[in-house]
């Protein structure tokens, strides 16, 4: 195994990790986005109703992507370990 070989490895790997934290950045923000537009359906401080009503039918995949984190987020502190290997 050569020097460039070895390189291209680190970059693969890099690469990897780097697309593993933006995966996992994306998804806090869509959390995030989410929360604030529905946080009035659970007593949060959010955009008016009508605001969220009106953006409601085109959040059918974040919606759905809530549904699937509170059904699978058992540990969610231990999640954001393993992400960031602490």
């Amino acid at each position: 195994m050569g020097h460039w070989d070895i390189l291209k490895l680190l970059k693969t790997v890099l690469r990897r990790q780097a697309t593993e934290y933006v995966r996992a950045e994306v998804q806090a923000l869509e959390e995030a986005f989410a929360l604030l537009l529905v946080g009035t359906f659970i007593g949060l401080p959010a955009p008016t109703t009508g605001l969220v009503l009106r953006l409601l039918p085109h959040l059918g995949s974040e919606l759905e992507l809530l549904e699937r984190r509170v059904a699978e987020s058992d540990d969610l502190f231990a999640q954001v370990a393993g992400i960031l290997k602490i």
